[in-house]
C-alpha cells in the first residue's frame, strides 16, 4: 500500500491517478442526422467498431432502410447501393467495413488494382426508407437512383 508521507509518495499517487483517468471511456458521440451524414471509410469504421461511443449512431442506422452513395474520391466514380434486412443501413455498411468492397464487383475491381483505395471511399445517404417497405420496393428505388446518377454507365455499378 502506498502512503503519502513524503514527496515521492505523493508523486506516485499523482501518476497512478493520471493513469486511471487516461483509461476512462471516450465521450459518447451524438448522431447528427441522416441528411448530414457524409463519412469517409475510416470515419465509418470508427462508428461501426465503437458501439459504446457511437450508441446513438448504431441505433439510428439500424432503424432504417436506405439507398446510399459511395464515391471514390480519387476518381469521382459512384456506386449506388441499398440497405434492407434486420440491421438496416448499419448492417449493410458494416459489411463494407469488414470487406472494404461490400461484395460489389466494381468496387472489388478497384481494390484489386489499388488495394488501399477503400480509404478514399466516401459514404452518404441518398434516401431514407422506413423498414415497412418491401425488399422489392427498396431495390426499385435503388434502380431509380442508378438511372438518375448514371452509375451503371459511368460509375461502379454493373447492374
Amino acid at each position: 500500500m502506498i502512503n503519502a508521507k513524503n514527496v515521492s509518495d505523493k508523486y506516485v499517487l499523482s501518476v497512478i491517478f493520471l493513469r486511471i483517468i487516461s483509461i476512462s471511456p471516450d465521450e459518447k458521440k451524438v448522431f447528427t442526422g441522416f441528411e448530414n451524414l457524409v463519412k469517409t471509410y475510416d470515419e465509418l469504421k470508427e462508428i461501426v467498431e465503437n458501439p459504446e461511443v457511437y450508441e446513438s449512431w448504431h441505433t439510428a442506422l439500424k432503424s432504417v432502410y436506405a439507398v446510399y452513395l459511395i464515391v471514390d474520391t480519387e476518381t469521382g466514380k459512384q456506386y449506388v447501393g441499398s440497405a434492407y434486412g434486420k440491421d438496416g443501413l448499419f448492417g449493410r455498411w458494416s459489411v463494407y467495413v469488414d470487406t472494404h468492397h461490400g461484395g460489389n464487383k466494381g468496387m472489388k475491381e478497384v481494390i484489386c488494382d489499388y488495394p488501399d483505395r477503400y480509404h478514399a471511399f466516401q459514404f452518404s445517404i441518398l434516401q431514407i426508407l422506413p423498414k415497412t417497405v418491401t425488399d422489392e420496393e427498396v431495390i426499385h428505388i435503388e434502380s431509380l437512383w442508378k438511372s438518375k446518377l448514371l452509375s451503371i454507365k459511368f460509375g461502379m455499378n454493373d447492374n
